[in-house]
């Protein structure tokens, strides 16, 4: 298989890496959800040095039409912004704040989406659900959608892109404009994102076909003070509390 590493454009940051011949959401949370949650060296994540080592992976075998899709997702502390740690259960820890240019979280989230055995992007529906709410178990139908035929027909500049491509990778910050801009791919969720809140962030991929939905990954990215921030709002806390009990 020809193997072409094309950016789509640099505000989505989605890279098409290889052609191949053409040939019912609810209202709870999302809990983290995948098959494995460890390496997974396949992924570049589309570009270096992006961290594989806790990645949540999901494998959907498609008898019918004989593909092997993979999805995973994971996240990363952005430029010299430390590594994120997790619970190994698919849930990942960053600090709030930003940094770089252009503007963004110090930390991105990742996504990988491979068919093998022939099939095309233009054979199912790739989702790719997002969260701007801090809120702790943001519903499904709240959170944001990247719709991944859509993007890659838009990038390319013709109806039926899709259908040349078999893999699609790449490292996004919510903090980017085209996230929360209405398009032809974008639906985003309602309000913004702020860096600075702490809270629970959810990210799902998903596949669909006529049928119905076919496989998903999701993970989750909390935002945590650091700790010194947090040794600081305890002192505070403390002194208010013997002020109390001085003047009581």
């Amino acid at each position: 298989m020809k193997r072409l590493k094309t950016w789509l454009f640099f505000s989505l940051g989605l890279s098409i890496l290889a052609f191949a011949p053409c040939g019912q959401v609810g209202a709870t949370g999302i809990d983290p959800t995948f098959d494995s949650f460890g390496s997974f060296p396949t992924a570049t994540f589309g570009g270096s040095g992006i961290p594989t080592h806790s990645v949540a992976t999901s494998t959907f075998v498609d008898s019918v039409n004989g593909n092997t899709i993979t999805l995973g997702l994971s996240a990363h502390g952005r430029y010299s912004n430390p590594d994120l740690t997790n619970d190994g259960a698919g849930t990942f820890f960053a600090q709030p704040g930003s940094n770089g240019s252009p503007l963004g979280a110090l930390w991105n989230f990742n996504y990988y989406i491979s068919i093998t055995g022939g099939g095309t992007f233009a054979d199912y529906a790739f989702e790719l659900l997002y969260d701007f709410d801090p809120g702790v178990d943001t519903g499904a139908a709240s959170l944001g959608i990247l719709d991944f035929d859509e993007a890659i027909d838009a990038v390319a500049g013709f109806s039926g892109a899709s259908g040349l491509v078999s893999l699609v990778e790449g490292s996004e910050n919510l903090l980017f404009g085209f996230l929360g801009t209405p398009s032809s791919f974008i639906t985003p969720p309602a309000g913004s994102f702020d860096p600075n809140a702490p809270g629970e962030y959810t990210f799902q991929l998903r596949v669909s076909d006529t049928s119905g939905v076919l496989e998903t990954t999701s993970i989750n990215v909390e935002v945590v003070p650091e700790p010194a921030t947090m040794a600081l709002i305890g002192t505070g806390v403390a002194a208010m509390a013997a002020r109390r009990r001085r003047t009581a």
